[in-house]
């Protein structure tokens, strides 16, 4: 029997994203598509009801503590972040879910694998994945090149493990997924993929406190991977 994969749509106030980029979404590649919406109030919710998707609302701010829940109480092997801000593209999707179904823990679209290439990145954020990337490179046996990346998909076990919940602190979902997949040694794989200019402006992520929550993250990681820290 195949694994179960589910198709996570965060949004949040994501109306003219979602009406651009779904309808190029296959439906048949998933087990189940489902939405976590942020209380959204532009008619976002309207729109991925009149589409026959799930909806979960968010109980808690913030993508990553959104993204956790769902991830804790669906049925499924496999989640795949997807966003509808025009940052990822649809036509990766089939080899995503291909490499999933292949049995690897976690697969990225990666931004920085050749030939791919992000036209929304910043010197800043560029260098951020790159320094963050290299850091996790040591903490397992995967050489990461897009640790800090939303598009992936991953299995749900890695999120119920109970050290997870423990270093989620701050917007670190996706970093702490590539983290501690790493540090368990688990089956990594990345395909190239662009990523296109968003829908909407430019990104709201405030780079310094982001980094310096992600810094903090991986920090704790060595410390779990050497045994100085134990969760339970």
């Amino acid at each position: 029997m195949l694994p179960k994969v589910v198709l996570l749509l965060p949004t949040l106030n994501e109306i003219d994203g979602f009406k651009a980029i779904f309808p190029l979404i296959d439906r048949t590649l998933f087990d189940d598509i489902v939405v976590v919406d942020g209380r959204s109030t532009d008619g976002t919710v309207e729109y991925a009801l009149a589409q026959n998707l799930c909806v979960m609302t968010q109980l808690r701010k913030g993508l990553g503590p959104g993204v956790f829940d769902a991830c804790m109480v669906l049925d499924t092997d496999y989640v795949i972040e997807f966003s509808l801000d025009g940052n990822c593209l649809a036509e990766h999707l089939p080899a995503l879910v291909n490499k999933l179904r292949q049995g690897y823990d976690v697969v990225v679209v990666s931004r920085y694998l050749p030939p791919a290439r992000s036209a929304d990145d910043t010197i800043v954020t560029r260098f951020g994945n790159r320094m963050f990337s290299l850091m996790m490179r040591y903490l397992g046996p995967f050489s990461i090149t897009d640790s800090l990346g939303m598009y992936r998909g991953f299995r749900t076990s890695i999120v119920r493990l109970p050290e997870f919940e423990k270093l989620l602190f701050g917007p670190v979902f996706e970093p702490l997924i590539s983290a501690l997949s790493n540090t368990k040694a688990m089956r990594i794989a990345e395909i190239p993929g662009d990523e296109p200019l968003r829908i909407g402006g430019a990104s709201k992520m405030s780079v310094w406190y982001n980094g310096s929550c992600i810094l903090w993250m991986v920090f704790r990681c060595y410390l779990l991977k050497f045994g100085l820290i134990r969760f339970r």
